[in-house]
């Protein structure tokens, strides 16, 4: 994709006046970030305002022990309220963006972006649009981790990615990062899930064999 197509993706620049739109395309800068690139990390201040055209972002914090726990993901024609929030306030980040694969975004400077809210109604409700999906996603994680046992979390995200393909590809480390829990109790967790025969587990690899075995899991 090119700066002009992830552009016209955004809905705030679609209905945005033409004049605004020209200032837009000119400040716009384009970036490929490859897997495991940072967009913004924790305790630094955003410059500049990022717009996903494709791909995926994972925004999650380091815990004091040193374990991260994902707070909520960024697809295509999405932004992240956090880093979106650092460059309106010019304040450091509390958390950190990271890519998932390899991801195609635009740029647009915090110092233009903070005019551009104050005279775009489009701007604005893109920004409520953008904190009522992180509200979302931020309150469904702290109910799974008041509420549900590791188990049950477990299970649903397995779920969620069988919904997509009946093999996924998934090393036991990256769902512990995932959930903000060790290693070792995710591989205990998975091994169970194979004895009952929800899963078949290989190398990276894991497979469907009964969802049924996984949606009781609470």
């Amino acid at each position: 994709m090119d700066t002009a197509e992830i552009l016209e993706g955004l809905s705030f620049f679609r209905e945005a006046p033409g004049e605004l739109k020209a200032h837009m395309r000119a400040a716009a800068r384009q970036v490929t970030l490859a897997p495991g690139e940072r967009l913004f990390r924790e305790g630094e201040v955003s410059t500049a305002f990022a717009s996903l055209g494709r791909g995926s972002i994972r925004v999650f914090r380091l815990g004091a022990t040193g374990r991260e726990i994902t707070l909520y993901h960024v697809h295509h024609q999405q932004a992240s309220l956090i880093g979106m929030l650092s460059a309106l306030q010019q304040r450091p980040a509390i958390a950190t963006a990271q890519a998932e694969v390899e991801t195609e975004a635009v740029l647009l400077p915090a110092a233009a972006l903070r005019g551009w809210v104050a005279g775009s109604e489009p701007m604005r409700a893109f920004i409520f649009e953008t904190m009522t999906r992180a509200l979302t996603d931020v309150t469904a994680l702290l109910e799974d981790v008041a509420f549900r046992s590791m188990e049950g979390r477990l299970a649903s995200l397995l779920l969620q990615h069988f919904a997509a393909a009946p093999l996924i590809s998934m090393r036991h480390e990256d769902i512990a990062t995932e959930l903000g829990t060790a290693r070792e109790v995710v591989s205990r967790l998975l091994e169970t899930f194979e004895r009952s025969g929800a899963i078949k587990l290989s190398r990276g690899r894991i497979e469907l064999r009964d969802a049924a075995g996984l949606r009781p899991a609470r």
